[in-house]
């Protein structure tokens, strides 16, 4: 079988999702044999990307703990920072279910789930792509909540931080995310 590298990484993220139905709560770490990681879903009411893959959608600034939504939201797959060259440090919370970068100053950003910052049990280190403009562009990072957020839409979505004022684009480069 002649595998793509895109190829590749789906097949690994479909193995990643048939693991993560028999554990609940977790993001199910990827392997260094798992490159990628499918799953993934926007958030149409805060924007941000979260992990789909759980029984539970999380708790999304905009809903609370009704949590986010996959409405409209097409399978989004990360890679982990060990298989793909580009910006480590991004982090599932256990708590909110987002993604969240570790890397800056700032302990743990904002959860929604509060209080406090975001969590990095049970998580891969994941690593977004920065160089790749055929895959979905406009993908910001927040440096308020350090949370993922699409920045393609009118809206900013909802901030644990800035509420309903949306996320912060300041500092933020443009992220690129494969999309199924």
């Amino acid at each position: 079988m002649d595998l793509t590298r895109r190829g590749l990484f789906r097949l690994a993220g479909a193995t990643g999702l048939a693991a993560a139905a028999g554990t609940a709560l977790a993001a199910v770490p990827a392997s260094v044999a798992q490159a990628s990681q499918n799953g993934w879903r926007w958030c149409h009411l805060c924007q941000g990307l979260w992990f789909a893959g759980n029984p539970t959608s999380g708790v999304c600034p905009a809903n609370g703990t009704a949590g986010h939504s996959l409405a409209g939201s097409g399978d989004y797959t990360l890679t982990t920072s060990t298989a793909f060259p580009g910006q480590r440090d991004w982090f599932w919370c256990h708590r909110c279910a987002g993604l969240w970068f570790a890397g800056s100053n700032v302990r743990g950003g904002a959860c929604p789930a509060g209080p406090g910052g975001h969590e990095i049990f049970g998580s891969s280190d994941y690593s977004l792509d920065v160089n790749t403009p055929n895959d979905q562009g406009n993908w910001r990072w927040c440096f308020e909540c350090q949370g993922l957020w699409f920045a393609g839409n009118r809206t900013r979505g909802v901030c644990p931080v800035l509420g309903t004022g949306g996320h912060g684009t300041a500092g933020s480069g443009i992220y690129y995310l494969s999309k199924d």
